[in-house]
């Protein structure tokens, strides 16, 4: 998952930043050990424990020690991790500590005086950070300068006997010291191999997964993101890394926040964009306000199968409507074209029969549109020119329309593809444009249309739009205008917009309604791939054009 800088560094890279910062942390140690010794050799009280034998060596070997570690201490701020974490580095840093420390161990008084002690944590550095036979021959050169100041001592009669056997304990003490870290060292780094792994799989396996993971701050800032959530909630116009939640989806979290009992909610990043869902969860962790964990995920293939079981129900209820309703329908009508040839009823009963009539011929058609619903196969998309496929469309269409049907096609670029089922999108086309020549004769007395085509400009994906020149939809019409069963006609059956939404949705497109410049009504199909993609993600045989789409029954 993306976070920093660390999270994606290879393991030795990971390894060199922790000793070099070991190694800056262990010279901060230094300068503060070179400060100590200053102090006691000057407080008169600790005269006599330090550099009380040579104490002209003594102060000649701090003086030295202690510029020494000041000035790698500034050169440890600026050399790079990768020369500061060699082996090389640290033998050569811990060989001058222990040098000067036997040397003061010396003018001391040897080991008597106690300052052999800080020899320990050197050797111990150097098993924590050198491996191997190397670590090992710093505590044997610190026994060795130890045991030879000794031997120095005892001859010039500084000290007794017995301190070679202190000697030869604080020796023991260094290769103890060095062995164990070594040993702690090598299992620390064997369990960070470990854990390094199980992140790599983690991340691998988060990075793969098709349902975006974000991990949001208090602040709406996105710290922890994969690569699914971040194809999921780019927009076109926000190039780059994503950093802040869309505005679409902060709102969902803030009603998530205010009612946290319903943990999942749909949202849209961009008008033309899919449907995403979004699943919020609070972080185990002492202040679970801060950071809530969110799942998003493309609703698509949800609504996908929910329209086929939609289908299925609507398959079983138009089979009992056509047996329930159909054959007495039929008996209804039968009955009023008698009575309509019958020369004893007078005007009114003529009247009454034509009603019967023309409600028996819309009830039919509200069959024929479920019916129609219901047994429709399944989308097989592909890709289409545009401009290529809507002129053999309208071609075909004319040829249904009841007189002069303009319609005017304005495709740019000229060479925009879609990928559509050509019998769907005829369908589709076919409901829009009739009911744009039909509310345009009704405004203008002319039955006219227009269909834009193009790309669009925010999510880069092809659009086709239906304009008419009618007077639009009244506000409180369009929240129910792709409703079922919904119209304003008389004689309509309110299922044209229905059956044209379902099969856009089966399409992966979304049809919507705006009002036009023309003051009349704009219905706009923003397909939700673009041909490049589809046609990356078919195999060969697949990738071709249709050239002669059908024409289907429209409402």
């Amino acid at each position: 998952m993306a976070s920093s800088a660390d999270a994606a560094l290879p393991f030795e890279e990971k390894q060199r930043l922790q000793r070099s910062t070991i190694i800056r942390v262990y010279n901060y140690y230094r300068i503060l050990i070179s400060f100590l010794f200053l102090f006691l050799f000057v407080d008169e009280t600790f005269r006599e424990y330090v550099g009380s034998v040579d104490p002209r060596l003594f102060q000649l070997t701090l003086i030295t020690y202690l510029i020494a570690n000041v000035l790698i201490g500034l050169a440890t701020l600026f050399i790079r991790a990768e020369l500061l974490s060699r082996t090389a580095s640290s033998f050569v840093i811990v060989t001058g500590d222990i040098f000067a420390l036997t040397l003061m161990t010396y003018a001391s008084g040897g080991v008597d005086s106690g300052l052999g002690n800080f020899i320990i944590f050197p050797v111990a550095f150097a098993g924590s950070l050198i491996l191997g036979r190397v670590s090992a021959a710093l505590p044997a050169i610190a026994i060795i300068l130890t045991m030879y100041g000794e031997f120095y001592l005892i001859f010039i009669e500084q000290t007794e006997a017995y301190s070679f056997f202190q000697a030869g304990i604080l020796g023991a003490v260094y290769f103890a010291a060095n062995i164990l870290f070594q040993t702690l060292t090598r299992q620390l780094r064997h369990r960070d191999s470990a854990v390094f792994t199980l992140e790599n799989i983690n991340q691998l396996v988060i990075d793969r997964m098709r349902t975006g993971v974000l991990v949001v701050a208090d602040d709406d800032s996105i710290r922890l993101t994969n690569d699914a959530a971040q194809q999921l909630l780019r927009t076109p116009n926000v190039p780059g890394q994503l950093t802040r939640l869309p505005y679409t989806l902060i709102d969902r979290l803030n009603d998530w926040h205010r009612s946290p009992f319903d943990d999942s909610r749909s949202f849209h990043t961009h008008d033309a964009g899919p449907e995403l869902l979004a699943t919020f969860s609070a972080l185990s962790n002492p202040n679970p306000a801060s950071e809530t964990l969110i799942f998003i995920e493309d609703s698509t293939g949800l609504q996908r199968h929910a329209q086929q079981l939609k289908l299925a129900s609507l398959g079983r209820l138009s089979a009992s409507i056509a047996h329930e309703i159909r054959n007495p329908l039929g008996a209804i009508s039968h009955a009023s074209q008698l009575l309509r040839e019958s020369t004893n009823q007078d005007k009114g009963d003529a009247r009454l029969t034509e009603i019967i009539q023309d409600q028996s011929v819309r009830m039919n058609k509200v069959i024929e549109n479920v019916l129609q619903l219901s047994r429709r196969k399944q989308a097989e998309p592909r890709p289409l020119v545009a401009r290529e496929w809507i002129e053999t469309f309208l071609t075909d269409f004319r040829a249904g329309c009841k007189g002069a049907a303009v319609v005017e096609v304005n495709i740019s670029p000229a060479e925009t593809m879609i990928v559509a089922d050509p019998l769907h999108l005829s369908q589709i086309l076919g409901n829009l444009c009739q009911n744009g020549l039909r509310y345009s004769e009704k405004n203008t007395g002319e039955t006219r249309v227009l269909i834009h085509g193009g790309v669009d400009d925010t999510t880069m994906n092809p659009y086709l739009e239906v304009v008419d020149f009618g007077t639009g939809v009244d506000d409180e019409q369009v929240q129910h205008l792709f409703e079922p069963f919904h119209t304003t006609e008389t004689t309509g059956t309110g299922l044209g917009l229905y059956l044209s939404r379902e099969l856009c949705q089966a399409n992966d497109a979304r049809l919507g309604y705006s009002v036009a410049d023309t003051g009349g009504s704009c219905f706009r199909i923003s397909f939700l791939h673009q041909a490049s993609q589809y046609e990356a993600s078919q195999p060969p045989a697949s990738k071709h054009l249709e050239e002669a789409p059908e024409q289907a029954d429209t409402t």
